[in-house]
């Protein structure tokens, strides 16, 4: 098997959603049919932009991920009909679709399935309907535990829920109760975030354990209780707000942490490929107009150098469990500065946050508790 870093994947970004959730930061709107129509159009001429100018860079990918808005609110058509604008890009190893509890229905996941689809992930947030409710979440738990049965029975290799932690009001065992409940679904990856309002960072117990913030504290124990519960339940953590059965890691989300090529598609589609950083503007209409004449709306256009690669890979790769190897970073850029991490490592390590083995470097229990904190002193 090849490194993961040398993965290619494809991101999708399908905008429509029904509902505003506060705590949600990705780009999207009210879906329409003639947007939904204009957007199945669109992307069949994005796609066709990406090949002419990409030509022998592109290849077929290893991953693709479907992510939104809500790319189940599409019918079984406009499904089959982006499935076949990636005809001769679509991936080889794992196929990723998000879906809500309210529209997935049995013929929709049906064709999801039929299509090549390989792994549904799902947004619960929560199994107690007072959560739901503090979170602004329309669906309920009956259409919940009816959209699980409904994924099980059809069958993919992969089911992934969501759940969310930190709402007002919720408590610990409430906490405790979610994460049992999944565990007990025909699931095997569970995703917990942590919930914050204004950037929906997926780890916010983020401040180092000098600092006194009653709130992070709380945070800090919601998600102690996740790592340590969720490993009982054979759910082993891989990353911060990841946990999975064996075999159950999702690959897409691996190749981007560990810095592999990307492309996205779709209004605020993102890219990291062919020596570029980029993402299509998160307006649905000044990307349709720059799709139509041939001009893709960019945004936040980097060009990339191995202090950026390095950086990134070290940060993200620090999010992950089984942490990164050094020298193997050094390799992969050699031109970066790597010296100038070292006394950060260090103090990391002499704080027992950090773990340090020969050429690798993870962080500890106790620094996964503060991981967002850590890549700040690292910046």
């Amino acid at each position: 098997m090849q490194d993961i870093f040398k993965n290619f994947g494809i991101y999708l970004h399908v905008p429509f959603c029904v509902q505003n959730c506060d705590y949600c930061r990705f780009y999207k709107r009210t879906p329409d049919r003639t947007s939904i129509d204009a957007y199945i159009e669109a992307l069949s001429e994005e796609i066709n932009i990406a090949k002419s100018q990409f030509q022998n860079k592109l290849r077929s990918p290893d991953t693709m991920f479907w992510g939104g808005g809500t790319p189940s609110i599409l019918s079984e058509k406009n499904i089959e009909q982006l499935a076949n604008a990636f005809s001769g890009l679509l991936p080889t190893k794992e196929w990723t679709v998000e879906v809500a509890p309210t529209n997935a229905t049995a013929s929709r996941l049906q064709t999801l399935k039929d299509v090549g689809v390989n792994r549904i992930s799902m947004g619960v947030q929560s199994f107690n309907e007072k959560t739901l409710q503090t979170l602004g979440r329309k669906h309920s738990l009956k259409a919940t535990l009816q959209a699980i049965e409904r994924i099980d029975k059809i069958g993919f290799e992969h089911f992934s829920i969501d759940l969310i932690f930190g709402a007002k009001g919720q408590t610990l065992q409430e906490w405790i109760d979610d994460i049992e409940h999944a565990s007990r679904c025909p699931v095997d990856h569970i995703s917990a975030y942590c919930l914050e309002f204004e950037s929906a960072t997926s780890c916010c117990a983020g401040r180092l354990p000098d600092e006194d913030y009653q709130e992070s504290e709380r945070e800090g124990e919601f998600l102690e209780v996740a790592m340590t519960r969720l490993s009982e339940l054979g759910f082993a953590q891989y990353e911060i707000s990841n946990y999975a059965k064996p075999n159950g890691k999702c690959l897409h989300n691996l190749s981007t942490w560990n810095m592999a090529e990307w492309l996205g598609f779709g209004p605020a589609g993102a890219s990291q490929f062919a020596g570029k950083r980029f993402r299509n503007t998160p307006d649905f209409d000044k990307w349709l107009t720059g799709i139509k004449t041939k001009s893709p709306n960019l945004e936040d256009i980097v060009q990339l150098n191995d202090d950026e690669l390095f950086a990134d890979a070290l940060i993200f790769g620090l999010r992950m469990v089984d942490g990164i190897n050094l020298s193997t970073l050094c390799e992969r850029f050699p031109n970066a500065n790597f010296s100038k991490y070292l006394p950060t490592i260090d103090f990391l390590a002499n704080e027992k946050l950090l773990e340090k083995s020969e050429n690798k470097i993870k962080l500890t229990a106790r620094g996964r508790l503060v991981a967002d904190a850590i890549a700040v002193e690292l910046l």
